[in-house]
């Protein structure tokens, strides 16, 4: 509401003018909140909540946050430094951590590059990330005759890296941008917007600057892989997006593997639109919700890419990761753990052998065996019983 006032007062500054507000009295009172939620709290909290770490500042539940963020918020952003193996089970930054820590990028999307510094291939992730980190770099006009003009020009860049991975063609982009003489002229005739270009130019070189200082690191992995170009591309995207990949379900459908098990389906955007019966496994970078859940930049990989991958998506429950969060792990809390694992694997091996007893004595050996004995028993209680009668 405070937006829609705003903007009827611009009626009227210069000239005499009306506002016309475009819905309804009910949806004004029933619909519209006072204010719009600020970006600050609509906005991830993964890159906050490791830099704090970072910091030493180990609860970060109780940190004297200026505008506390809700609890849930920063469980889930723990669980997903944990499943990109920033932080370790008792809540400590990791190795990786250190190194996710000094870029201005998602940590799903810094993995994903440090997997190509490994591999000495950076150069196909960053300006990747360099594209990603600036606004929509593709131009939609309005007018059906323009916006079907600028549709071939993006099938175009599409297709002259296979047409199937959303990434590659962000890549492809950047690089043919990057190598024309006019950029601004190269962008106009591909329906391309220059200024996010431009941007993504300036944040791939601050990029650079930083892999290039950890890759100095005596400690930094180092890696190899032998495959073709667009191979080790999806094997690096696989080792920071696991945790946005999906299968398909039925027909154009796909069901996320992060235990929600959300139907989700490719947005018409992708050049993957149309082609999802030719898919399997897909990763993704970010989410749409409308009228369904459609992903956007989406890639095909194959499941035995994120196959040793999957399972840190489950091995860790959220309640688990806040009395990690809250207060110190010691030692003592660590035996105590390992004391209550051991004791639930004696338990579950006493049921097995429990249950394979019961299995062998109720075979029909051992069911003839029983009636032999009871029968042999009953027989000598009533010898022992005609005994003392004989005798009286």
């Amino acid at each position: 509401r405070s937006e829609a006032k705003q903007r009827s007062g611009r009626a009227g500054r210069t000239a005499e003018g009306k506002s016309f507000g475009l819905f309804s009295r009910e949806f004004w009172e029933q619909c519209m909140p006072e204010h719009s939620v600020p970006e600050i709290r609509r906005s991830s909290l993964t890159s906050v909540i490791l830099t704090l770490k970072c910091l030493g500042v180990h609860d970060v539940i109780r940190f004297p946050y200026l505008d506390p963020p809700e609890e849930r918020h920063i469980l889930e952003a723990l669980k997903e430094l944990y499943q990109c193996n920033a932080i370790d089970r008792r809540g400590h930054v990791t190795r990786l951590g250190e190194f996710l820590v000094q870029f201005p990028l998602p940590p799903n999307l810094s993995c994903a590059l440090i997997k190509a510094a490994s591999l000495d291939c950076e150069d196909l992730l960053l300006p990747i990330a360099a594209m990603l980190s600036v606004e929509n770099v593709f131009i939609r006009p309005g007018d059906p005759q323009k916006q079907k003009e600028a549709e071939l020009q993006h099938q175009e860049l599409a297709s002259q890296v296979g047409g199937c991975n959303d990434f590659a063609t962000l890549l492809n982009i950047f690089e043919q941008c990057k190598a024309s003489k006019s950029p601004s002229a190269w962008c106009q005739e591909y329906w391309i917007h220059w200024r996010a270009v431009k941007s993504a130019f300036s944040v791939e070189r601050q990029l650079r600057e930083i892999i290039t200082k950890l890759k100095q690191l005596p400690d930094f992995p180092k890696e190899t892989f032998e495959g073709s170009r667009t191979e080790i591309l999806r094997r690096c995207l696989c080792a920071g997006y696991f945790i946005n990949v999906a299968r398909r379900s039925a027909a154009r459908t796909f069901c996320t593997m992060d235990g929600h098990g959300s139907i989700v389906y490719i947005h018409p955007s992708s050049t993957l639109y149309n082609q999802e019966t030719l898919l399997e496994w897909i990763i993704f970078h970010d989410v749409a919700v409308t009228s369904k859940i459609y992903v956007r930049t989406v890639c095909p990989v194959r499941y035995e890419w994120v196959q040793d991958l999957l399972p840190r998506l489950h091995q860790l429950d959220a309640h688990e990761l806040s009395s990690v969060a809250r207060e110190e792990v010691t030692e003592e809390e660590i035996a105590k753990w390992k004391q209550r694992e051991e004791l639930k694997r004696q338990c579950e091996g006493v049921t097995e052998s429990s249950a394979r007893k019961m299995e062998r004595r109720n075979d029909e050996q051992s069911i003839q065996d029983a009636r032999a004995r009871y029968l042999e028993r009953k027989q000598q209680r009533a010898q022992g019983l005609s005994g003392p009668e004989k005798e009286m």
